[in-house]
């Protein structure tokens, strides 16, 4: 038996498939997904059918003409010829021509469903929930097994060591992932400590990939839910519907950490300045009871007698004293929550700077 190299076994396929007659002026028809235009000229996209998928590419002399009707979502019939490309181990269909372009079934129902969501309300920016200033939780909706949640938290941890954070494991693709991803959301909501934010995240992919964010389910989940949400979805070029009806769009999960978690010195610069505002408060106060009181003992000497003028000074000194007991014991308490923050900022935002 014959033991092939790896290079070996490349090149006897593609010359099989570039002999054999039956690859070569093909006709194909698919839904577009995945344009993708390189800087070198060539294009590449994929053909999407209901089980399966083909890759193929537009070479730079046919790039000018060819890629104008060229759009994710469309469906469409290309001509050309499949070859087995060594260098990515899959066949690639080289189109030379492409032929009646359309919309696709998908999309023509999802410009439908967007038209009936849009006057209901669910993509009205008026509607939108702010995100808080100063989350200490945030709740991330996606697949524990890709990096998405590492990406967020890693992120999330440079820029704020403090806050935390809970997973809502999910299906984020394929049959069923739009009602576990709804059910998640209210899990969330009904959560006992719930939290401050959610991220609904994934790390892109095709068209076929990304079709539970664009199910009702899910946008109805997102539109009633309570808690400021960020949809990080694909990235810049895929726009789903879950992203319209989220509070906040990010082009990545990363971005979606960025959006939500400000940096730590914003949060010490606001702990400082409170401190600053409580203490002034503190003295302000004090010296207006204080100029207060004098005013009350100046208008009484003249109708009282000295001895009783002075059991009165005794008396409101003493209650004086008291009161500064009370008082400083409430602002060390205070103190004491704002200095450990800034502590637990300070030691373990050292990396984060």
């Amino acid at each position: 038996m014959k033991i092939y190299s790896v290079n070996e076994c490349s090149r006897l396929l593609a010359g099989r498939m570039k002999k054999d007659y039956v690859f070569s002026h093909v006709a194909v028809r698919g839904m577009i997904s995945s344009v993708h235009a390189h800087f070198s000229g060539v294009t590449y996209f994929t053909l999407l059918g209901e089980e399966s998928r083909l890759f193929c590419l537009i070479g730079r002399m046919g790039g000018a003409f060819l890629t104008r009707s060229l759009e994710s979502g469309m469906e469409a019939t290309v001509l050309g010829d499949i070859r087995f490309n060594t260098s990515s181990g899959w066949p690639v269909l080289f189109v030379e021509r492409v032929m009646d372009v359309q919309k696709s079934r998908d999309a023509e129902e999802k410009d439908a469903m967007m038209k009936e969501l849009e006057e209901k309300g669910y993509f009205d920016p008026f509607r939108k929930k702010g995100l808080p200033p100063f989350p200490f939780h945030i709740g991330i909706i996606s697949s524990e097994s890709g990096a998405v949640v590492h990406d967020i938290v890693k992120t999330g941890r440079l820029r704020n060591p403090c806050v935390r954070y809970t997973l809502y494991s999910t299906s984020v693709q394929g049959e069923g992932a739009a009602l576990d991803m709804a059910e998640k959301i209210r899990e969330a909501q009904g959560a006992k400590n719930k939290p401050d934010v959610l991220i609904l995240a994934r790390g892109g992919g095709a068209e076929d990939d990304l079709r539970p964010f664009n199910e009702r389910v899910l946008l109805e989940a997102i539109h009633a839910c309570t808690i400021p949400l960020i949809s990080a979805v694909g990235h810049e070029t895929d726009t789903t519907l879950s992203d319209l009806a989220a509070d906040r769009r990010a082009s990545t999960p990363t971005q979606a950490a960025e959006m939500a978690i400000p940096e730590r010195a914003a949060w010490l610069s606001l702990l400082g300045s409170a401190a600053k505002e409580l203490e002034e408060s503190r003295k302000s106060r004090f010296l207006s009871k204080k100029q207060e009181i004098a005013g009350i003992l100046v208008s009484m000497k003249e109708r009282i007698s000295p001895e009783r003028l002075q059991s009165l000074r005794l008396e409101i000194k003493s209650l004086m004293l008291c009161l500064d007991r009370e008082k400083e014991s409430c602002l060390k308490s205070r103190y004491r929550d704002v200095l450990e923050l800034l502590v637990c900022l300070q030691r373990s935002g050292g990396h984060g700077q």
